[in-house]
């Protein structure tokens, strides 16, 4: 465009000096103005060429430069959106899993207490007798274990009282094995009462014989201990369905005092021993059985 405009320009103008009539009335000094003035006019036709130029070739950047300023803010958008969203979905997913976090942890602290709760019933029912409540022989078996072992360390007397209820086959035969179920229930009901320290236990060692181990306990306080329950026994009458039923309980008591070759065994024989020196005896009543070197 810029090359036909300067060539018309140029054609004019030459065009112009041929002409006769123009040629024979110039004279040198009109050439040369002539000339000047052609190149003033074409200074100024390549100058507003240059200024055209210039101006597209500004509009056309301003305009590339405005249109990668709209893609630029247009990407911005988008990736600002795209951020958002992924903030969110990252956000719902983190809540999600802490919410499933959360409701696992709740669910394992379900499943631990109830695994608790059935270990300690499990615990209870190893060293529970389940009719009476008292612990049962299991138990009696680790505990006198357990309190013959201090007894020798800590040089202290360690006593074991065995009772047996009197007649307790009458009471089946004649009112029935609930009866006698209850009467058990009864009986170990005052023996729980008859103990006063947290380190004496009471025991269902099977059928209706019972015992007590009693640490750091000597003749004398073993001795008083069963004289009491005994009494209370006899005092206390026994009642089946609005029936009551006379009781007695005889004691055999045995004290282990450091002796020499005795052990848990011989110390629960010596109490047996006592009990059935009771029952032989009368019955209702407490005997002791010493231990020999």
């Amino acid at each position: 465009m810029k090359q036909y405009v300067i060539s018309k320009a140029t054609g004019y103008a030459s065009l112009l000096m041929l002409y006769p009539p123009v040629s024979r009335a110039m004279t040198a000094e009109d050439t040369e103005h002539l000339c000047i003035g052609m190149g003033f006019f074409l200074g100024i036709i390549v100058a507003s060429l240059v200024a055209l130029f210039l101006t597209r070739h500004g509009r056309n950047k301003y305009q590339q430069m405005s249109l990668r300023l709209k893609l630029a803010q247009n990407n911005s958008t988008v990736a600002e959106q795209a951020m958002q969203t992924l903030a969110k979905e990252q956000q719902d997913s983190q809540d999600l899993l802490e919410e499933r976090v959360q409701e696992r942890t709740l669910e394992l602290n379900i499943a631990l207490q109830e695994l608790e709760s059935a270990n300690q019933e499990l615990e209870r029912k190893n060293v529970l007798d389940e009719l009476t409540g008292l612990h049962n022989r299991r138990f009696y078996d680790q505990k006198i274990l357990a309190e013959y072992r201090r007894s020798r360390r800590n040089l202290t007397p360690l006593s074991l009282v065995v009772i047996d209820i009197d007649h307790f086959k009458s009471v089946n035969d004649n009112y029935g094995h609930l009866a006698g179920d209850q009467c058990l229930i009864w009986l170990a009901k005052f023996m729980k009462q008859s103990l006063k320290r947290s380190a004496d236990k009471a025991f269902r060692y099977g059928g209706e014989e019972f015992c007590l181990i009693l640490p750091n306990t000597d003749v004398e306080g073993a001795l008083l201990v069963a004289e009491q329950l005994r009494l209370q026994i006899t005092e206390q009458a026994f009642s089946f369905q609005e029936i009551e039923i006379a009781l007695t309980i005889s004691c055999g008591i045995c004290t282990y005092q450091q002796e020499a070759d005795i052990g848990p065994e011989q110390i629960f024989s010596g109490a047996d021993k006592a009990l059935y020196q009771a029952k032989h005896h009368g019955r209702n009543q407490t005997q002791q059985y010493i231990l020999t070197e």
